[in-house]
């Protein structure tokens, strides 16, 4: 799906299922709430414009981008993010999860390494958690992306 044809319904809809996974029943953070207070604008491409996402690299516009992402964390974590990523070599984008923490491991001590392995393990499953969630609500990930243009399926 090219990054013009991402609706804001779509993002709406993504947010959502990616909010009830990383917080479940408890409150959604007020600085998380800020960031989905979004300005006019009906695609991806329009919110991406108005600075709502973080651009990669930050100085092209939106359609130039590779990755675009927004800081929603998890309950456990505040620096997860939503994003979409351009499909290399194409037009296309996905939704994805950047769980933001692999880094850690380069600064953690080794009394902490047992902590962070567990955060690592709990925000990777979360990722799989939202993104099976986003594939079997029709919303473009990777993996629909692929299944699309395997043999047999019309892609």
């Amino acid at each position: 799906m090219e990054l013009k044809d991402f609706s804001r319904a779509m993002l709406e809809q993504a947010v959502r299922l990616y909010l009830e996974e990383a917080y479940g029943p408890a409150a959604v953070p007020q600085v998380v709430q800020g960031r989905l207070a979004w300005p006019a604008g009906e695609t991806l491409e329009m919110l991406a414009a108005a600075g709502t996402f973080d651009r990669m690299p930050a100085d092209v516009t939106p359609a130039q981008a590779e990755r675009l992402r927004l800081r929603l964390g998890n309950a456990r974590y505040p620096h997860m993010k939503f994003g979409a990523d351009r499909v290399a070599d194409s037009a296309d984008w996905v939704l994805t999860v950047d769980c933001h923490d692999r880094q850690l491991m380069a600064v953690v001590q080794d009394s902490e390494r047992a902590a962070l392995e567990a955060l690592l393990r709990h925000n990777n499953d979360l990722k799989t958690r939202i993104e099976r969630r986003w594939t079997e609500a029709g919303l473009p990930t990777f993996e629909r992306y692929i299944r699309d243009r395997l043999p047999g399926r019309g892609g």
